[in-house]
């Protein structure tokens, strides 16, 4: 699960540590002993708690990874922000734009770094990618398509169990789950907000959890963004950058296909003499090493950023706090902001839906 690769995560990085853990449920001794049996597997060397209220007490910890359910998010990122906790938030970060406003405010108000946990954006292949695409031969972007799905929902069982699957846990479904991942790397692509989206959820559960969705971003001066994500297709994870002249496309984005590489390529079409063939060119870009753990980058990164190098403390004993960095929480606005609207046409049918409505 997304706690234990946490956790490995953590354990490769060289600047952090996992501290504490706890059960969700406060007030039962049982639960510490859940807590503490996980613990013994996945962290050893942290302490172990049987609520949330009591890790949040601990001096020891100065950030948190949030990744309760969507729906319960709020609660806990606010209350991590008033202990003075940094705060790493599973995606999406909440179930309105508002709360996630306020999330982000109650972060800033108390003094500490808000992040979403995209680990693609620490991938060092993003750099790499955005060079190419900046380069006068690849010509202005003009269409970004992408894809997430995974096959899960085929069993039953998964369908009927899993969290992703309930509607007061996780309303988004599909879009928050999977689709998130296509908004950010298209406003990666294009640095900018879009104008209009548009969505059709072509299978939800009877509660209305979108289970295979299509969305469409329409940018200024007629550029566009498509993407598909859904429960029930096998498993893929690519995207495409249109240019004027070339494209680049990535297949692995979100996690890498290989533990200790990553590739891209760069291609440009062209018409044979008479049409009789459309040759093409390709071009592929390989980096390897650990560096393309963008799981174990974000872990360093957002511990770069507390400054608070293996949990320790600086040398007057008081928690030493980075210098934090605006683009990370706007970077988590922009994106459920389009979600949002996303989310809001879909329930219209479709309808094309302003961003600035």
């Amino acid at each position: 699960g997304i706690a234990e690769k946490f956790c490995v995560s953590a354990e490769e990085a060289g600047n952090a540590k996992i501290t504490a853990v706890a059960s969700r449920d406060a007030g039962r001794k049982a639960e510490q002993k859940k807590a503490s049996k996980w613990a013994e597997k996945n962290a050893p060397k942290a302490t172990a708690y049987e609520s949330y209220e009591a890790l949040l007490d601990d001096d020891n910890v100065h950030a948190v990874y949030i990744l309760v359910p969507t729906a319960s998010r709020k609660k806990w990122v606010m209350s991590a922000a008033a202990k003075k906790k940094h705060v790493l938030c599973e995606k999406p970060i909440a179930v309105s734009l508002k709360d996630a406003q306020e999330m982000i405010d109650a972060c800033e108000e108390h003094g500490v770094q808000f992040m979403d946990n995209t680990m693609f954006m620490h991938h060092p292949r993003l750099e790499w990618m955005r060079q190419r695409i900046d380069e006068k031969s690849f010509g202005k972007v003009k269409h970004v398509v992408s894809s997430f799905t995974i096959p899960f929902g085929n069993e039953k069982e998964w369908a009927e169990s899993n969290i992703r699957m309930n509607v007061d846990a996780e309303p988004f479904g599909a879009l928050g789950d999977l689709g998130w991942y296509c908004i950010r790397i298209s406003l990666w692509a294009f640095e900018e907000m879009p104008e209009q989206v548009r969505c059709d959820y072509l299978e939800t559960t009877e509660a209305g959890v979108p289970i295979t969705c299509h969305g469409m971003l329409k940018f200024k001066e007629c550029r566009s963004a498509t993407f598909d994500c859904s429960f029930k297709a096998s498993l893929r994870q690519w995207f495409e950058v249109v240019g004027e002249n070339k494209t680049l496309s990535c297949d692995d984005f979100v996690v890498n296909q290989k533990l200790d590489e990553a590739e891209y390529s760069v291609g440009k079409g062209s018409i044979s003499h008479k049409a009789l063939t459309f040759p093409k060119t390709s071009e592929s870009f390989v980096l390897k090493g650990n560096e393309c753990k963008s799981n174990v980058r974000l872990v360093e990164y957002m511990s770069r950023l507390v400054a608070d190098v293996g949990g320790k403390s600086d040398v007057d004993g008081k928690s030493a706090v980075g210098k934090r960095e605006k683009r990370w929480p706007e970077l988590s606005i922009q994106t459920q902001q389009i979600l949002f609207k996303l989310h809001e046409s879909a329930l219209r049918d479709g309808e094309w839906v302003r961003l600035d409505q």
